[in-house]
């Protein structure tokens, strides 16, 4: 059979015709999908999943000193020394001029009690327990004795007590003037750590014009918001989120997997999603109204974006003199270890 040349040619370039017009209208498709269909996904998705903003004042937060971890004094003495985040730090707060608010950091025990502590993995905190607090109960965890600084000494005076929970926190800081700061660092039981805290606003609910919660992880305000869009919640941010889980986690007997620890695309990723976050755009998804902040990230540019959007900024933790008048100068909220009692105009 003789094979006709113009009919191959022919015929050939009609089949590249049309497969490059399909190809063609395949690229503008995809155009078309990236430009238009995935912004609008993403649009309808963050309205669709924002939560609520706080329906109250959030004023009451703005521009006051808050004792990290209870605070500590200045000049520590025998009669003045206790450990942190313990009601002995609380009743020394609550009797220091300077001081609004406390911060404490509230993790579940084993039987679900909201305990106060600022480590999970408690080896640093308490003498002999290579353990976490998830794995005791509260009545065990009253069992322990806190470690002094040095890291080998105990405490073991009257006024030193046993780890408090978060709900005998309440109880105390309801006769005072103290407002309070709940950072919650639950990671595991988010839904039930919600739930504990609506609860407890619900029993006591003084704590709607004189608490809120904070947390670096978002689902833990996202949990509470949904429950509750009268509880205030501050985002805590800190810049390369991956790094600061990393280096914690290498603190505990569950370091980071190597997977995580050399994924620069995946952390690159994470670290994106929480620096989105932490835009006012990203605090309305969470319906959140403060945000806290590391003293090192905060400027100028930063402060005036965050007060065009209404947003109060938290700035943690600041122990030097100068940086706290300025910081208080331009209305943020101060959380600090000892700098109470000082003249603003020295």
């Amino acid at each position: 059979m003789e094979i006709d040349l113009r009919f191959l040619i022919i015929n050939s370039l009609t089949i590249v015709v049309l497969v490059s017009s399909l190809f063609l209208i395949a690229s503008y498709v995809v155009i078309i999908f990236l430009i238009l269909i995935i912004p609008l996904t993403m649009f309808v998705l963050y309205y669709y999943f924002s939560l609520p903003q706080y329906r109250r004042s959030v004023n009451q937060f703005k521009n006051i000193t808050i004792a990290h971890r209870g605070g500590q004094p200045l000049m520590p003495s025998n009669e003045n020394d206790f450990p942190e985040n313990t009601m002995a730090a609380y009743r020394w707060a609550s009797t220091t001029n300077g001081i609004d608010g406390i911060e404490l950091d509230v993790w579940l025990s084993r039987d679900d009690i909201p305990m106060i502590s600022h480590d999970g993995y408690l080896e640093h905190t308490f003498a002999n327990c290579p353990q976490f607090i998830s794995s005791l109960t509260c009545s065990e965890l009253k069992q322990l004795k806190y470690l002094k600084k040095n890291k080998r000494d105990v405490y073991d005076h009257i006024g030193c007590e046993t780890i408090p929970t978060l709900e005998e926190v309440i109880i105390f800081i309801q006769s005072t003037k103290l407002k309070l700061m709940i950072e919650i660092k639950e990671i595991h039981k988010k839904k039930e750590m919600a739930k504990i805290i609506n609860d407890l606003f619900e029993r006591y609910p003084f704590l709607y014009d004189r608490a809120y919660c904070a947390a670096f992880h978002p689902s833990n305000l996202y949990e509470i918001r949904r429950l509750n869009s009268s509880i205030a919640t501050a985002f805590l941010f800190v810049s390369n989120i991956t790094t600061y889980i990393i280096r914690n986690a290498n603190k505990t007997p569950h370091p980071s997997s190597t997977f995580f620890i050399q994924n620069v695309i995946l952390r690159w990723i994470i670290d994106s999603f929480f620096l989105f976050l932490s835009k006012p755009i990203g605090l309305r998804f969470l319906g959140a109204n403060l945000i806290c902040i590391e003293r090192r990230e905060i400027s100028q540019n930063l402060l005036d974006t965050y007060n065009n959007a209404q947003i109060i900024v938290c700035a943690w933790c600041v122990n030097e003199t100068e940086e706290r008048r300025w910081l208080k100068t331009n209305g943020v909220t101060v959380i600090t270890d000892t700098l109470f009692n000082i003249d603003e105009k020295s």
